[in-house]
């Protein structure tokens, strides 16, 4: 938590496993960084039942960061 905010992030996955040192940055300064697709989102869920080794897309990775912001009380 950076001035008292939290922080989700969600990476598309191939540049999730690509570039490490983007997602370490992101972790120091106290972001919870996530893999899209993901199993966290229901949007995230759809995909990888449909397609298990799909290694993202920005579309999806977005999908999933709003999906998230709708369903989390006082998110900005």
């Amino acid at each position: 938590k950076v001035f008292g905010l939290e922080a989700a992030v969600y990476q598309v996955k191939i540049s999730y496993e690509q570039k490490p040192y983007r997602r370490s940055i992101m972790q120091t300064f106290g972001a919870q960084v996530t893999a899209s697709p993901s199993m966290s989102t229901r949007a995230g869920k759809d995909i990888l039942t449909a397609h298990p080794n799909y290694q993202g897309s920005l579309g999806t990775a977005i999908s999933e960061a709003v999906e998230l912001a709708q369903a989390t009380p006082n998110c900005k």
